[in-house]
């Protein structure tokens, strides 16, 4: 699928892509961007769940919550393959495009794990973990760079590629996609 982006958000994606250091024994996955993107770029350490206990009944979604010198990233446990590396990536695409999330306290997290437990708020469910509606520009954006962070990983790294060549491959592509 095809978003219609303008050149210069491609180039802020791409060029925050191409300033990470990633490690060359590593395949390239959005988990992996997004890894290194917290670390190098927020300073913060990443924690992604996939506990079943907060699973949304509305089916596979993902969450973003910061909290100090740690962002954590929720997918949900039955999503895999293309499924979960979307939902990586379009969280992703939050922090890139400097969506910061709104402050989580102790109270919301408390009325979250009771909803999750109960069932009995459906207005919470729908604002936290149930997405279906993205015309929040926010939202449009974030998942445009979902599919962006996977045609970049694409264009960027072929699959099988040795360290020299996958070297060789970084060092065109900053030059190529700039």
């Amino acid at each position: 699928m095809k978003h219609a982006l303008s050149r210069s958000v491609r180039s802020k994606w791409n060029k925050a892509l191409q300033e990470l250091v990633l490690p060359a024994n590593r395949p390239r996955t959005p988990e992996l961007l997004l890894r290194e993107y917290v670390q190098q770029v927020r300073g913060n350490r990443l924690v992604l769940l996939r506990d079943p206990l907060i699973a949304s009944p509305g089916g596979p979604s993902g969450r973003w919550i910061t909290s100090g010198s740690i962002d954590f990233v929720w997918v949900h446990p039955g999503a895999t393959g293309v499924l979960e590396r979307r939902i990586v990536a379009h969280e992703f695409g939050h922090m890139i495009n400097g969506d910061e999330p709104e402050p989580i306290t102790l109270r919301d997290i408390a009325r979250l794990l009771q909803s999750v437990s109960t069932h009995t708020s459906p207005a919470l469910w729908a604002s936290s973990m149930c997405r279906t509606d993205f015309s929040d520009p926010r939202e449009q954006q974030a998942e445009a760079f979902s599919y962006f962070t996977e045609e970049w990983l694409s264009r960027t790294l072929p699959p099988g590629s040795d360290l020299v060549g996958s070297m060789r491959e970084s060092l065109d592509t900053r030059n190529e996609f700039r």
